[in-house]
């Protein structure tokens, strides 16, 4: 039981971190989705409520726990090679303050990177 309860608040703070810059725009009709940056483009997205076991493959999102307004970024996109679908791993890249497209420029410039264990599922929609 208590697993299951760590998996769910998991997979809940994820929907809340992609969902939160739509919120706080006021688009808060129809699913919580927002705006993910992968390869300098911007992509939309639609947060799913769902959590996935630590295993499989899985594209890095990174979020930004030093900067409010940030949109996430991905380490990969659709039609980029290894994409693996929307099966998302959340890595928190602490020292940026500033909004980031791209995962080589958040890599090179994070104080560090932690990844939080989250794993789930979004899709991302080009815009």
């Amino acid at each position: 039981m208590k697993r299951i309860t760590l998996v769910s608040l998991a997979a809940a703070l994820a929907v809340a971190a992609l969902a939160g810059p739509a919120l706080a725009d006021g688009k808060s009709l129809g699913p919580p989705g927002s705006t993910i940056y992968a390869f300098d483009e911007a992509f939309r997205t639609v947060a799913t409520p769902t959590s996935l076991p630590n295993r499989g493959p899985t594209d890095t999102i990174y979020v930004f726990p030093d900067c409010a307004t940030c949109a996430s970024v991905s380490e990969a996109a659709p039609g980029t090679p290894g994409y693996n679908g929307g099966r998302w791993k959340v890595v928190e890249a602490f020292g940026i303050t500033t909004q980031l497209t791209n995962a080589d420029a958040v890599v090179a410039s994070a104080s560090s990177l932690v990844d939080t264990g989250t794993r789930f599922v979004c899709p991302l929609i080009r815009a």
